[in-house]
């Protein structure tokens, strides 16, 4: 059967894995972070952390280190950067063992960095393992792979939070020691990461050529226009990964079940991500033979998150995002309604992310490192804009704003993938003629 597979898939699928292991533990730990703080808190009065905040440095951090991401990787290699940087995300789990502030801050700057230098090698192992062909395929199998990683984190922390309404230290050290031994794990699975299929050498590049290479890119009509798109994926990973399931669990109405509600948000949002990340590759001919489905699933992507942000705004009340609240929204809480919502958003999150992974690989195939690192540095960007705000706005006055984003992002995004149309019909008609 292995004999059908090519070498290309088998990296593409090996590096998958990999980061299926590793934002297992990481992805949970964003997840839960807010209730472990405030956790914590309860505990002991004298932790005065606010865990959105930590969440703001971590992204901060991350957009910084981005910029240095694409000269490591061409320098180290992709598979060594990756082994570094996986190690560096134990940053953000261990130091919650020690339940202190300044400890926690020094790891989640250790985990902001080895963020920012794990997706620019991502970026270009993909593209060197795959074709303008199967480019969008591959992507799609990433994507549905690594989004099966907040499952498997989540269902341990649901069977751990059952039936708590105060997560004590003992079931904190539980959770995390668990995280630990996964991201360990991970660290593994990179050291055994298949050289690329296309078996590129590290290449000496100066930082300065890196840096100016980026910077052509965000003054490219191209990027303008995708800089809007950009910023809106970082605005709501920032509330799917560590907004949306705490307000589920500090709204109160929902009695004795609110934190365990947490964590099955994370299972299905988990199973939201997977459906998205697999429609692409069930409708990979599809997408192949019609020039607009690139646009089309961008818009099944906003919609469904334009929907999630609707219940949202009828199901949980607009103080959930500050801490545990009384109150109610328009509606008495539905579990069934929260958790759709849950699927929707992260549905939407998959739907976006390929297109945008999809139409990076058709226009910058030569830089792939650079436009990863571009992309992901706006994102960065805007996740830690919108954890700095959360704590200020509350959680209807935010999907007013994400709404308003989503549509003009939405906008932008096709403007951006139709100039690529046309270019590629000039170039076509040009050939034919000649």
């Amino acid at each position: 059967m292995m004999g059908f597979i090519s070498r290309e898939l088998i990296c593409i699928l090996s590096m998958s894995l990999s980061f299926m292991i590793l934002f297992s533990s990481e992805g949970t730990m964003q997840n839960i972070q807010k209730t472990i703080v405030s956790s914590i808190s309860d505990d002991k009065p004298d932790f005065e952390a606010e865990g959105y905040t930590f969440s703001g440095v971590l992204y901060t951090v991350f957009s910084v280190s981005l910029w240095f991401g694409p000269y490591i990787s061409h320098v180290a290699g992709p598979k060594l950067t990756m082994i570094v940087s996986a190690l560096g995300y134990l940053g953000g789990i261990v130091p919650y063992l020690f339940e202190n502030e300044w400890v926690i801050l020094g790891g989640v700057i250790v985990n902001g960095v080895a963020a920012g230098l794990l997706w620019p090698p991502q970026g270009l192992y993909m593209i060197e393992n795959s074709s303008p062909e199967n480019a969008s395929r591959n992507i799609a199998i990433f994507w549905a792979i690594l989004n099966t990683s907040s499952l498997w984190g989540n269902l341990f922390v649901y069977y751990t939070f059952y039936g708590k309404q105060h997560i004590d230290q003992s079931t904190r050290t539980t959770v995390l020691y668990f995280l630990v031994i996964v991201n360990i794990l991970a660290v593994a699975s990179f050291v055994g990461l298949p050289r690329s299929a296309s078996d590129q050498k590290a290449r000496r590049k100066a930082p300065s050529n890196t840096f100016k290479k980026c910077w052509r890119m965000l003054a490219s009509r191209k990027m303008t226009w995708l800089f809007l798109p950009f910023s809106y994926t970082g605005l709501q990973q920032a509330y799917h990964n560590g907004i949306y399931s705490p307000s589920i669990g500090f709204t109160l109405a929902f009695g004795n079940s609110a934190k365990e509600l947490v964590a099955l948000s994370g299972i299905v949002m988990s199973i939201g991500a997977i459906i998205g990340g697999i429609c692409p590759i069930v409708f990979d001919n599809w997408i192949r033979r019609h020039k607009y489905s690139r646009r089309s699933i961008f818009l099944v992507g906003c919609t469904g998150q334009l929907l999630a942000y609707l219940i949202t705004f009828i199901n949980l009340p607009d103080t959930a995002v500050f801490g545990n609240t009384d109150q109610t929204s328009l509606i008495t809480p539905s579990a069934v309604l929260a958790m759709t919502g849950s699927l929707l958003l992260r549905f939407g999150d998959s739907c976006l992310n390929t297109q945008i992974f999809s139409i990076i690989a058709d226009l910058y195939r030569e830089s792939s490192a650079e436009a990863c690192a571009y992309y992901k540095f706006v994102k960065a960007v805007f996740v830690a804009i919108n954890y700095y705000w959360c704590s200020h706005f509350g959680l209807h006055t935010q999907m007013a704003i994400l709404s308003i984003w989503s549509l003009v992002g939405a906008f932008c995004f096709f403007v951006a993938d139709s100039d690529i149309t046309l270019s590629t019909e000039k170039k076509t008609i040009y050939q034919v003629n000649e």
